[in-house]
Order: C-alpha cells, then sequence, then structure tokens
C-alpha cells in the first residue's frame, strides 16, 4: 500500500469523536514515547483495516458481437456495446447490465446521429471521425435522453456506461467554455438519474464531473493503469510511472470523496493470458478494480475474478451424410466434449465462423474433416488468426491447414512424401490404441511430421519420421485413421472403436484447466432415474395374453404404468388418437386410456407430434407431399399440409384440451421419425414453452463395449438446443423390431456400462408403446422397471432432466484465487470434480450442501444456483454436510455445524448425512434417528416424500 493510502487512515480515524479525545489525553498524560508508539500502532491498525477493506466487486467491458450475457452476468459492473443487441435477453433483464454510451461525441454510424442539429456540433475528433457534442444545449440534452437513453432503458439496460466525457476539451477554447460544457454533460446525467432515479452510472474519467453530479454513480473508470495500447504504432506499451501516479491520485480522491468504486481497463494481447493475469493482480493492489482485455474489446478479458471459457467451436465439414446433424464431429466429437464440461457451438465449415475475438470466449476450437477438400484458403486464414490470438485448436480427421500451403509453417507441419514401404511404430502413446490396438499395416492419409510436436503416436518409413497423432504448442491433432477405426468397414453402427482416448486427448490437445464440471446425470450424489415412451403404436393391438384385441396402450398402463411408480413421460401423436384423426372408431377408447394414463401422479404430458414426421428436412421442405427421396415423409392425414408450429404446439395443445386432467401441462415435445428436427420446429417448441428431447444414439453394450456408442446430451442448432434422449428405445434392442422381441431386456448392460468407469448417462428407460403389444417385450420392459426400482436413485421426470442439461449450456465456472465461483439457474445442482482439485471447505463455503466421494465420480452438491468455495483443508474434515440424497433440497441454511434443510422426492425419502456424530436430526420437534450407521455416515429414511424442516443440531 501506498503512502497516500496511510495519510487516508489515519485522517479518518482521527475525525472519530472518540479517538479525538483519546488522542488528546494521551497529549496532555502520557510521556512521549507512548504517544509515538500509539501513533505507529494506529498508522498499522488503520493500514491493516483499509487493505482488508479492498475493494471486492469485479468489472467487465465487453463491446465484441455474440454478447455472452451469462458470464458477463457474475460481474458487478458488466458493460457491453448495446448495438450488438437487440436487447437484454429476457434472463437477464432483472441483472444490472450497463450500456455504453458515448456522451461527448458521436459517430455518424450511430441511429440518432441523422436526428442531431448541426447547431449541436462543436467540431470533430480526428482520431475516430467523429462529431463533438455540445452539451451546453439543453435541446441536445432533451434529444438524446428521449433519442438514446430511453430506447436502452426500453431494451432492459439498468445502467450506463458514460464515455467521451471530456471530448469538449478538443474545442473548448477557454475555461468558460469548458465550465459551459461541464456543466450541460452533469445537467444531462442528472436528468437522466431523475427519469429513472434507480439507474446506476460508471464515468470513463469525469473526473471534474463528480462535484457537479447528483445521480447514483456506481463507478469512476479509466483506461491504462499499467499497459495501454497506442493504435498509431499498433503496439502495447507500458504506461510512465508518473502518468500512473496521477490516475491512481485521481482514483483515491473519488473513492475518499465520494464513496465510489474505482476501475482501470488496461490492455493486452490476447494470447499472453498470463500477462493479463499479473497486470489484473498489479491494477487490484491498488484497492482498483481490474479489467484486463484487447484493444477492440471484443473478448472475455481477466479481472480479479476470471471466467472460465466453456464454450468450444466445433467445426464439421466433407461429411456425404444427409445433413450435418450425422457427421462424425456430432456422432463421436459431443460427448468427450460435453462430458469435460466443454459446450459445443456447432458450424459447418462453408459458413460463418464467429466474429470477434474468440480468446477468453472460447475454450477452444475443434475441426473434424472428412473430407480433405473440405477446407478453404479463407477458412485457414481464418484458423491462423485463431492460433496468433492463443485459442487451442484440435484437427480431427484430415489437417485443416493444407501441410504445403501457406500457413504450414504457422503450424509446425512439414510435408511428407507418401510412404513406399509400410510404417512402422517407433513411439505410442499408452492412450494410444485405446479401444482396438493398432493395425499391422498402417495407413497415414495425411503423411507429414511436425517440428512442435509432442507424439502420440511416431512412424518411420523410408528413412523418415510421420506423426499423425500429437499434441502441440497450439493445440493438437488426429489424422485418419487414427481417431476412430472400424472393424468392420461399411458394416453398420456399432464397429467402430475410438484409436485414442477421447478424455485424455482432448484435455490434453485444447489444454482444459482442472475445474469443478456441471453434471446432468446426478444430484446430491445419486444417478438420475427417469422413463420416457414416444407414441407410437398408441392404437395397436395386443397380442398379449389376456389382452388380446385391445389396444396395446391398455396393456402399458395396467400392466406398467400402475405397477411402478418411476417417473415416466408418456407422449401421444394427435394424428393417431385424436376423433379428427387416423383412427376415429377407436378414438374415443384411446382418449380414455390416455386420460387415465395422464391422471398418474408419477406421468408427465409430452407430444409426440400432429403427423409423425419420420423425416423431419424434407417434411419440412415439401410440406404438402406424402413421400419424399428417403420414403414416406409422416402419417397420411388427409388434407394435411406439414407444419412445424401446428405438429409442436398445435398437438400440445391438443393434449391439454382434451386429455389431461385439470391443473397438469404439456410439459415436452419427444421429436419423431428420424428425431432430426429443424431449427424451426425447434424455435416452434421453445417459442410455445415446451421443453424437447430426442436423438441420438447411446447403445453400448457388451457385445459393442465401445465409447463411439455414448452419445453427447444435445446439439445446438443456431439460437436453439436439441437435448439428446440419454439412452435408445426397444426398436434398437429389437433389430428395429424385427426380434428378438425380449431384446430391450439389454438396456440393463447401456445402463451398467454408462456408470462405470465413468457415469456418462442417468438411466433413461424409453420405448415406444408397442412394446406392450407382445409377450416377449413387454416382459422385457417390466424387468427393466423392476431392475430400475430396485437401485438407489434419484427418480425425476424427463422435463426436470431437460432444464438440467439447458442449464449445464448456460453455467457459469469462474475463480477468484483459490476460490471457485458458480452461477446457474439452479436446475443443475451437481458439480463433478477432476482428481486435481479438493472438495469444498464446507465452513466458508456458500450454496454447498455437501458431496460424495465414492466412485464413480467427486460430486458436489449444490443447494441452488449459485454457490461460492475454496478448497478443503483438514480443519474441516469435521463439518456436518449432505452425503446423498434421493430428494431436492427445496431449502437449506447452515450456521456453524448446525443444518436446516428441506428434502422433496418423487420416492419415500432417503438421505445420507456426514460428520453427525453426537448430533441429533429433528423434525417438527421430533428426533429422527438414523436406520444405520456406517464410519462417518448416518443413514436416514422416511415414507414420506417430503421433510420440510429438518433441523441438525451438534454440539460445538
Amino acid at each position: 500500500m501506498g503512502r497516500l493510502n496511510y495519510h487516508i487512515s489515519l485522517r479518518l480515524d482521527v475525525n472519530s469523536d472518540r479517538l479525538k479525545f483519546f488522542f488528546r489525553f494521551l497529549v496532555r498524560d502520557v510521556p512521549i514515547r507512548y504517544v509515538i508508539f500509539f501513533l505507529c500502532w494506529c498508522v498499522a491498525a488503520t493500514a491493516s483495516a483499509v487493505e482488508s477493506k479492498a475493494d471486492a466487486k469485479t468489472a467487465a467491458f465487453y463491446y465484441g458481437p455474440d454478447i455472452p450475457w451469462a458470464s458477463l452476468a457474475v460481474f458487478d459492473f458488466p458493460v457491453v456495446e448495446p448495438n450488438q443487441a437487440d436487447t437484454v435477453p429476457q434472463a437477464y433483464q432483472g441483472e444490472h447490465f450497463y450500456a455504453y454510451v458515448s456522451l461527448g461525441e458521436v459517430l455518424a454510424q450511430r441511429h440518432y446521429f441523422s436526428g442531431l442539429d448541426k447547431a449541436w456540433l462543436l467540431g470533430k475528433n480526428p482520431d475516430w471521425g467523429s462529431f463533438i457534442l455540445d452539451q451546453s444545449s439543453p435541446a441536445l440534452r432533451s434529444y438524446f435522453i428521449d433519442a438514446v437513453i430511453e430506447p436502452l432503458w426500453q431494451k432492459g439496460y439498468r445502467g450506463f456506461f458514460l464515455d467521451t466525457l471530456d471530448s469538449y476539451q478538443l474545442v473548448a477554447e477557454d475555461d468558460a467554455a469548458r465550465e459551459r460544457q461541464q456543466k450541460g454533460l452533469a445537467a444531462l446525467i442528472n436528468a437522466i438519474a431523475e427519469r429513472h432515479p434507480e439507474a446506476g452510472f460508471i464515468f470513463n474519467r469525469g473526473f471534474e464531473l463528480m462535484p457537479l453530479i447528483e445521480a447514483r454513480v456506481d463507478a469512476v473508470a479509466a483506461e491504462s493503469l499499467y499497459q495501454r495500447w497506442l493504435p498509431s504504432k499498433d503496439q502495447f506499451a507500458v504506461v510512465p510511472e508518473s502518468d500512473r501516479q496521477w490516475l491512481l491520485d485521481q482514483f483515491e480522491q473519488v473513492r475518499e470523496r465520494y464513496g465510489v468504486s474505482t476501475i482501470a481497463i488496461d490492455y493486452a494481447p490476447p494470447r499472453d493470458r498470463d500477462q493479463a493475469r499479473k497486470i489484473a493482480s498489479d491494477i487490484a493492489r491498488h484497492n482498483v478494480i481490474p479489467w484486463v482485455t484487447n484493444p477492440a474489446l471484443d473478448m472475455l478479458g481477466v479481472g480479479e475474478l476470471e471466467v472460465i471459457p466453456r464454450q468450444v467451436l466445433m467445426v464439421t465439414g466433407g461429411s456425404k451424410e444427409s445433413t450435418w446433424e450425422l457427421s462424425m464431429a456430432v456422432l463421436y466429437g459431443l460427448m468427450p466434449l460435453q462430458f469435460q464440461g466443454l459446450v459445443p457451438d456447432v458450424r459447418v465449415i462453408d459458413t460463418p465462423m464467429p466474429a470477434g475475438t474468440l480468446a477468453g470466449r472460447y475454450a477452444g476450437i475443434v475441426v473434424w474433416l472428412e473430407d480433405p477438400q473440405a477446407r478453404s484458403d479463407e477458412f485457414e486464414d481464418w484458423l491462423a488468426l485463431q492460433k496468433d490470438n492463443g485459442v487451442p485448436i484440435l484437427m480431427l480427421g484430415f489437417p485443416a491447414i493444407d501441410p504445403k500451403g501457406s500457413h504450414a509453417e504457422d503450424f509446425g507441419f512439414i510435408s511428407r512424401g507418401t510412404p513406399t514401404s509400410p510404417p512402422s511404430i517407433h513411439y505410442q502413446h499408452p492412450d494410444m490404441g485405446f479401444e482396438i490396438p493398432l493395425p499391422g499395416l498402417l495407413d497415414v492419409s495425411s503423411p507429414l511430421d511436425s517440428k512442435e510436436a509432442n507424439p502420440w503416436l511416431e512412424l518411420r518409413s523410408d528413412n523418415q519420421t510421420l506423426i499423425p497423432v500429437a499434441t502441440t504448442p497450439w493445440g493438437g491433432y488426429a489424422f485418419q485413421p487414427f481417431p476412430i477405426r472400424s472393424m468392420m468397414p461399411g458394416i453398420k453402427e456399432g464397429m467402430n472403436r475410438w484409436m485414442i482416448n477421447p478424455l485424455t486427448f482432448t484435455r490434453e490437445a485444447l489444454k482444459l484447466p482442472a475445474m469443478p464440471i456441471p453434471d446432468v446425470t446426478t444430484e446430491n450424489g445419486r444417478r438420475l432415474l427417469f422413463a420416457h415412451m414416444d407414441g407410437d403404436g398408441f392404437p395397436s393391438l395386443a397380442e398379449v395374453e389376456g389382452y388380446r384385441n385391445e389396444a396395446d396402450a391398455l396393456v402399458l398402463l395396467d400392466e406398467i404404468l400402475k405397477k411402478f411408480d418411476i417417473p415416466t413421460t408418456i407422449s401421444v401423436i394427435e394424428g393417431e388418437v385424436s376423433s379428427e384423426g387416423l383412427y376415429p372408431k377407436m378414438a374415443p377408447e384411446l382418449q380414455r386410456i390416455a386420460r387415465a394414463m395422464f391422471a398418474l401422479p408419477h406421468v408427465e404430458a409430452a407430444t409426440h407430434t400432429y403427423s409423425h414426421p419420420f423425416f423431419w428436412y424434407d417434411a419440412q421442405e415439401n410440406p404438402g407431399e406424402l413421400y419424399g427421396p428417403e420414403g414416406q415423409l409422416r402419417l397420411p392425414i388427409p388434407d394435411y399440409r406439414m407444419d412445424p408450429v401446428r405438429e409442436v404446439v398445435g398437438s400440445a395443445n391438443y393434449i391439454e384440451r382434451e386429455l389431461l386432467p385439470p391443473g397438469k401441462k404439456t410439459r415436452m415435445v419427444l421429436w419423431s421419425g428420424d428425431t432430426i428436427p429443424t431449427p424451426e420446429a425447434l424455435k416452434a417448441a421453445r417459442e410455445g414453452g415446451l421443453l424437447n428431447m430426442n436423438g441420438s444414439n447411446t447403445t453400448i453394450t457388451e457385445s459393442a463395449p465401445t465409447w463411439t456408442l455414448v452419445k453427447g446430451i444435445g446439439v445446438p442448432k443456431g439460437d436453439e438446443f436439441q437435448v439428446y434422449a440419454p439412452n435408445q428405445n426397444e426398436n434398437i434392442y429389437t433389430n428395429e423390431w424385427t426380434g428378438p422381441f425380449y431384446g430391450f431386456e439389454r438396456v440393463i448392460e447401456t445402463f451398467k456400462l454408462t456408470e462405470t468407469p465413468h457415469r456418462f448417462k442417468p438411466v433413461d428407460i424409453y420405448y415406444h408403446t408397442y412394446i406392450a403389444s407382445k409377450n416377449a417385450s413387454l416382459e422385457s420392459l417390466r424387468r427393466v422397471y423392476q431392475w430400475a426400482s430396485e437401485q438407489p436413485y434419484f427418480p425425476l421426470f424427463a422435463s426436470q432432466y431437460v432444464r438440467k442439461v439447458l442449464d449445464f449450456n448456460d453455467m457459469v465456472i469462474a475463480r477468484r484465487g483459490d476460490e471457485w465461483l458458480i452461477q446457474g439457474s439452479g436446475e443443475l445442482r451437481t458439480l463433478r470434480l477432476p482428481d486435481e482439485l479438493s472438495f469444498p471447505a464446507i465452513s466458508g463455503s456458500d450454496g454447498v450442501a455437501g458431496f460424495r466421494e465414492d466412485k464413480p465420480g467427486r460430486y458436489v452438491h449444490l443447494s441452488g444456483g449459485r454457490a461460492r468455495w475454496q478448497g478443503r483443508v483438514a480443519s474441516d474434515d469435521a463439518m456436518p454436510y449432505l452425503q446423498q440424497a434421493n430428494g431436492r433440497l427445496t431449502a437449506f441454511s447452515r450456521n456453524g455445524k448446525r443444518l436446516q434443510f428441506s428434502l422433496s422426492a418423487m420416492a419415500p425419502l432417503a438421505f445420507t448425512l456426514a460428520n453427525v456424530e453426537g448430533c441429533t436430526l429433528r423434525h417438527q420437534g421430533n428426533i429422527i434417528k438414523p436406520i444405520g450407521r456406517h464410519g462417518r455416515f448416518n443413514r436416514y429414511r422416511s415414507a414420506a416424500r417430503e421433510l420440510n424442516e429438518l433441523r441438525l443440531q451438534c454440539p460445538h
């Protein structure tokens, strides 16, 4: 702390009446040496107090496109360029976002420029080509509020970052002119506050305005405390000490006189994150909030609080499939990224890439090319720029950079000729040959060496070195056929095997930091369990004994849904069950059965669409056609033209209107047919208030034990997101309903193989109505339900799972020193910890209910949408916590060793508390005794499914 800070501390303390009295007493009655000692003690103590009161607030400035609202919302002072968005998204309307507003000058491109009177323009700023405004004009101030401020307020901004407050200095020729402009600027700011009293303001400098301001000023910012950007020289430069001290003095006066926060915006190259962190740390030592970014302010920079980027750009190209959703990048690339907490942004290589600087916003770029011709010069130039900005890049399939092209040297590629003799293995990484050994005859699709490589596979042939798989300083690559190899090319799905361990390879190549990972498989330490049914075959007649010639839906109702209370999402196809559909004579009975199903408390309603599109893209492109290039497009409903809104929202409204009991709503749409909905269909669902699920193909079994059959949790499609079903239905296990019809029993193998060695998936019992039509298939479903009901799982509805997936996409993970900060919507309540991270220190945490550390994962339980913690220490070992539960925490608080919490479950409650030796658990005054003890853990059970205000009292 500098000398001036000591002076401020003493001056403030001496102004205390009590201290004044005590000081006079000392001077009058005590020897001078004691007075000197006392003064030195005051200096040390008050300096320490100021040190402890350092500004804990945070700020972020982002002027780029694709505003990362969720990440910015974790900051106290998030500033954005409002021209980059139509409005503040509804989810963040309550957050205090600050809109950038240039008060002193205006560019001709601004929407309000055309309405400016020429008399209001004082001159031009030659550096930026902008016009300097005469803020002494009352007419201009009135126009500015109506044309600039009011539209921003209507868009959801509740704060304003006021820039160019000193532009008048360029044209004001004397003190009187400068004073007129200062008073005009202050009058404008005060007028804004008068119209919107709850508005907050951040000034960019404007120190001289502060005595004139009556509005609420939250902070004063200034650029370049340690490192500046010199646009004329296109370089960064260290700020001279004299300039730094002047600015520090200004900051200190603002804090002392007006009690507002101060912010320094410094600049560093996007690729040098460590330098940015060092500058941020240096700034923070002065009690100034740091933000270190690039000169364009179009990246997510660094402050004391640093958001860990989770988004990863996935670029696919060269696929011969009918849609990009069937490309290798989507089929195989999603799972290892999402399992490690990343959020893919999927784009086809010949479509626009994200604008702005990706560093800080994206954890990396994964390019999976299935054809070397898919790349282009334009894409290579763009990718090289991202490398220069320090964004990790992983190439899979074929090189995204031509090994003989202009950027080859930038990536360290050295092209080699096609080997004339079979290559031999010189070095093989332990995780190479992960699911299948390398073949004896090695084929190299892209013969190249790399001078920067850390080889995962190094081959020798013709006295030359070939490195087809490696990590590098800029990322890594694995070229054909070494990411995935087919055991029987062209035969069928399930024959592919990972040649590399996709988890360790992507982690190393993308240089992923150890961080808490949002996890959609688990809550309160228990694996999630739910079931869902596609309504296909609802009218089909059963062959089951005792139900012959009855609708198989009745069999399902009587034999499964009434006997097992596992939460199940049931859907119907409107075109099959409605009186105006394909089976009007059966409709009354079908509707009666559906109403009976939906009346069950453990059943929620979904639509399986109106006409059951079999091929969504083709059906939408040919709305009036029944048949298309791939076959029948939908059910043959007379006089119907396929419409996404009618399919989704219309059918959901029908179910709600005709089939549901009072109080129930249609929660979801379960995609039909090829389960590849168009973005328009996804948008229709979202705007209709419906969650969505289905698609993908997780079918790993003991006969096909490969992670290539473990798929991702969902796929983005522009602004929409399709949530995948965690598991697959009986149609896959019965060879497309050709037999054996008991085949669905094998889904239990899938459940077990997606639990160990990693819990990749929750348990989702997914089937069609027609599974109840045959004895063997019905029995297989009964066995699966029975098996699942005997496991220690966490039952919930499919809609609740889907909300977790959507929360996964938006959850923010940030770090401040050794403290983790988590912010989400509260739907996803579990974070999985890698081995490198310690469990939370319970005593100093917020929003952490407990953790579970036995296999297959290390899970932290959140009590809501926000959490904060530091790593666990030995002194925290005795603190009580929730170790596991089969229900959701609906309330949770901690006071030392005392806990108060509430649980709600979809089954009789079961939970375990840790470190409760000598403690007493009460509910409504009654003691609840554990049913068992094991080491540090006490297990509890209750026939109730909801217990409110449980109180744990422990001796100190």
